[in-house]
């Protein structure tokens, strides 16, 4: 997912290219929450005291950041790993490998996740699973066909548990645990399966007319109410430098 601020514009066309190449590294690319190029002004009166301010950020304070993670995300010209943005953490390595890629600019800043305890990897498979289940059986559980109803999602989880009998424990167990996700992403079981995606892309068997009315209902301006959206997950809202913010949740 590519950031700018409203009034910006890419004039370098290897820096998505660069990004990218950090991002898909098989080796490293799932431990990085982003890797963000900040934005540096030329040609300014090296004597005026914003400018020395923004030297003084740049070259010395974010670069000072290494150590500990990397850099925060300063709000402009960043590519973000989309499950950085969802709060899951990264994956655990015993030992940080050497880079597979030949691409290391001087202007981009990486950030590295993992400073929170990491959550069990056999457990995160087993919930992708389980979801992998549920979608393909949601259309036919207890007989009844789930449609969408003009303003809620596609499929109503109150009516799905309804329709447990005749599944077994793991089978229920997976359907519960999407009330769970439901708290945190909001009602959307097609978006909560995608979020898990180890990978990325979509759940099988997922066709354009479904996706078209998900969209649809995760853009609402409602859909976010009594969610973690904004609060944990997402960008943090209730402050006037949301980026900064947002850059220290993820660390």
């Amino acid at each position: 997912m590519f950031n700018l601020d409203c009034d910006h514009y890419l004039n370098n066309s290897k820096a998505v290219r660069e990004a990218m190449c950090f991002l898909m590294d098989p080796q490293i690319g799932k431990k990085l929450c982003y890797v963000q190029f900040p934005q540096r002004f030329d040609g300014i009166d090296r004597h005026d005291r914003y400018a020395n301010r923004n030297v003084v950020f740049f070259d010395i304070n974010m670069k000072g950041l290494d150590g500990i993670q990397g850099p925060v995300y300063v709000g402009t010209g960043c590519v973000f790993n989309r499950p950085a943005l969802y709060g899951y953490d990264p994956p655990v390595s015993e030992k940080r490998p050497k880079m597979t890629c030949d691409c290391w600019p001087s202007w981009c800043c990486c950030c590295c996740g993992g400073s929170r305890k990491p959550k069990s990897k056999s457990k995160k498979k087993s919930i992708k699973s389980l979801l992998g289940l549920y979608s393909k059986k949601k259309r036919t559980m207890n007989g009844k066909n789930y449609t969408r109803k003009p303003s809620g999602p596609v499929f109503d989880l109150e009516e799905i548990e309804e329709g447990l009998e005749g599944y077994d424990e793991l089978e229920k167990s997976s359907l519960m645990s999407q009330k769970n996700f439901e708290k945190r992403f909001g009602q959307s079981p097609v978006f909560i399966a995608s979020t898990l995606m180890e990978d990325g892309g979509l759940p099988e068997g997922t066709n354009p007319t479904t996706l078209i009315k998900e969209a649809i209902h995760v853009i609402s301006c409602g859909y976010e109410e009594k969610t973690e959206w904004g609060k944990e997950i997402g960008w943090i809202y209730g402050s006037v430098t949301e980026d900064i913010l947002t850059g220290f949740k993820m660390h």
